[in-house]
């Protein structure tokens, strides 16, 4: 992946800025060839070219659909279970499909400690405790970091009997063009787009890579800042003075915006480490800024089962 490959890999999610919801990515499936070149400088054409670049070399193949945990009236946590080779981490993602409400797990190196990042979804104390209990138990060393909570954005509209017919839907066929979705629901195209992008502005769902897809290239820059008040401050001169990556966006890794010392900085390419030290150097050197850290994933498993189900009862069999 190459500086071009990166500008267009970035700006396929909103506005250029990497959000991380339920573990996740986010992406716009929508966004036109036409849009990212106006961005990155290039034509349409080279743009497209760089995409099928990109879906040949694993990074794009495909979408899935997340819906917003909010809509079933459950929060989500994050446990860490320590992990020390690939083995371990093979036995614990084929056994984490048999804990209820695991959504996610991401296997990922912080400076040195290797762990998987696991998040579920809760409706209270108890099954927080349950769930956390039950991960502890795949854990090889019985050690788990956690729960920590896991900020959400909430929905801002009540689905009605159709819209959860469309999510389920697009959750079925994430990859399904708009008029191919409104056929198998059953309604015009101009209905289905209506209720489609409605979906979308009030963060009922998410769009992100698919299972397959390729995301790890890319490193993960964590800002340490002296205060809480200077996160917007040290994120602004970040953005005006370290070219070359990918922006979260403050609503974006699970922290609760304004709410941490620690700024989520941004996603920048790990497959250059003169270049990655360098950027590393340039954030430390920031006024305000204590420390970063950086950290690498190195494979993920999202879980779909428990989404699948609770879909499902919001959409009736049809006869």
């Amino acid at each position: 992946m190459d500086p071009l490959d990166f500008a267009i890999y970035r700006f396929l999610s909103p506005q250029g800025e990497a959000r991380f919801w339920a573990g996740r990515r986010l992406i716009d499936p929508t966004i036109p060839a036409r849009k990212i070149a106006e961005q990155v400088g290039i034509s349409e054409n080279a743009v497209r070219a760089r995409l099928r670049g990109l879906a040949q070399h694993g990074y794009l193949r495909g979408t899935m659909v997340i819906p917003n945990p909010a809509l079933f009236g459950v929060r989500v946590f994050v446990v860490e279970i320590p992990v020390k080779d690939v083995g371990e981490v093979d036995r614990v993602f084929r056994d984490l499909a048999l804990v209820e409400g695991v959504v996610f797990a991401r296997d990922t190196i912080d400076e040195g400690d290797r762990q998987v990042r696991v998040h579920f979804v809760s409706d209270g104390d108890s099954s927080t405790n349950r769930r956390s209990s039950l991960v502890r138990r795949l854990s090889p060393s019985n050690q788990l970091r956690g729960p920590r909570p896991y900020w959400i954005p909430s929905c801002e509209k009540e689905l009605t009997p159709l819209d959860w017919r469309i999510l389920l839907a697009v959750s079925r066929k994430p990859d399904a063009t708009l008029a191919e979705t409104a056929r198998s629901v059953g309604i015009s195209l101009k209905t289905a787009a209506r209720r489609y992008h409605g979906l979308i502005d009030s963060r009922a769902c998410w769009w992100t890579h698919a299972p397959d897809s390729e995301e790890f290239p890319l490193a993960l820059l964590q800002v340490e800042v002296e205060d809480a008040k200077q996160r917007a401050i040290v994120a602004e001169r970040l953005a005006r003075e370290v070219p070359g990556w990918m922006p979260v966006a403050a609503d974006g890794l699970g922290i609760e915006p304004d709410g941490s010392q620690t700024l989520t900085a941004g996603l920048v390419p790990a497959d250059a480490p003169a270049v990655l030290e360098k950027l590393i150097r340039k954030c430390k050197g920031l006024p305000g800024v204590v420390g970063v850290r950086r950290t690498f994933a190195l494979g993920s498993t999202p879980y779909s089962s428990w989404f699948a189900d609770r879909i499902a009862e919001h959409v009736p069999k049809r006869s």
